[in-house]
Formats: structure tokens, C-alpha cells, sequence
């Protein structure tokens, strides 16, 4: 995995500054441009495009809250995280995404737009508190609680995908 934050010359930290990550993509995809490299030969032509996918692929994972902690907990310990053979021993929080899809399960059946809505923001606010919480572990370099909250975060990002469906099927999009 090519660091993206040595790629855009950001500090390995979970905050990032989205306007200089933007500005940094520009500038980097600019000097990539194929219109710079019309005189050069095919591998030099190959390699600007292989290194522009390489800039795009460093831009998502920045963007992604889940990926950018995965990569700076990689770039800390030298692994790689495998989401397959993952289980969660959170019982707590099991036992939460159990209630959870319970409660998007009724609503959905009772086509009730209103405890949507506020099942949405209630699940908006648990997501803020789990960022914060990631932050924190990233910052205290306690990788494996970090990978531990990462978990949640991709269950939440899940929920919210479940919602949206909901969403569209209640509103009729």
C-alpha cells in the first residue's frame, strides 16, 4: 500500500485539512496531465498514468474516514487489515446493531417517515461519537482499540446505506 498522506505531504493524522488535500490533487494531478507527457516515450507515458491512478487511489482513502484510519494504523504497524475474518467480540455492540436494524426493520414495515427521520439522526450522532472516539485512539497510538472502533464505524456506514434504501422506498425516489 503506497502511504497517501507521504503522497500528498500531510502529516500521518486522522484530521486532515480537505481544502489542502484538494488544492495538493490538483497540483499533482496537473503535472501528470497527459498533455505533458505527449513528447515523452510510452513507458514514461505509462508511468504518469499509472502514478495518476495511484493519486486517485491515495485521494479516496483520504476522503474515507474508515480507509484513511486503516491506512495510518498500516503505516504505524505494518498491517493489513482482512474484513473478512473480522468478528466483532463488542457484545455491547452487537447487541446495538441488533436494535438498530430491529428498529429500521419497524419502520419500514410501518412506512413511518417521521421515526425515520429521527432514527437517521440518532444514527448521525452515533457516528460523530464514534469518529471522536476513533480519533482519540489514533492519536493515543492504541492501534487495536482503533481497529476495534473502525469496526463500528463500518457497521454504521452500512446502517446508513440500509436507511437510504429505507429512504427512497418510504419517499418513493
Amino acid at each position: 500500500m503506497t502511504n497517501p498522506f507521504a503522497l500528498f505531504d500531510l502529516p500521518v493524522q486522522f484530521q486532515v485539512n480537505f481544502d489542502e488535500v484538494s488544492a495538493r490533487y490538483l497540483a499533482l494531478q496537473k503535472s501528470l496531465h497527459p498533455d505533458n507527457y505527449s513528447a515523452s516515450s510510452a513507458q514514461e507515458q505509462r508511468l504518469a498514468v499509472q502514478k495518476s491512478a495511484e493519486i486517485n487511489d491515495a485521494l479516496h482513502i483520504l476522503k474515507d474516514p474508515i480507509l484513511r484510519a486503516e491506512a495510518i494504523i498500516h503505516i504505524h504497524t505494518g498491517e493489513q487489515q482482512d474484513i473478512e475474518q473480522k468478528s466483532t467480540r463488542d457484545m455491547m455492540f452487537l447487541m446495538q446493531q441488533m436494535e438498530w436494524r430491529e428498529t429500521l426493520e419497524n419502520i419500514e414495515t410501518a412506512k413511518n417517515e417521521e421515526d425515520l427521520t429521527d432514527f437517521t439522526n440518532d444514527i448521525v450522532a452515533e457516528e460523530k461519537v464514534i469518529l471522536a472516539q476513533l480519533e482519540t485512539a489514533l492519536n493515543a497510538q492504541q492501534w487495536a482499540e482503533a481497529l476495534a472502533i473502525n469496526d463500528k464505524l463500518r457497521f454504521i456506514k452500512k446502517l446508513q446505506v440500509e436507511i437510504e434504501r429505507v429512504e427512497e422506498k418510504l419517499f418513493d425516489f
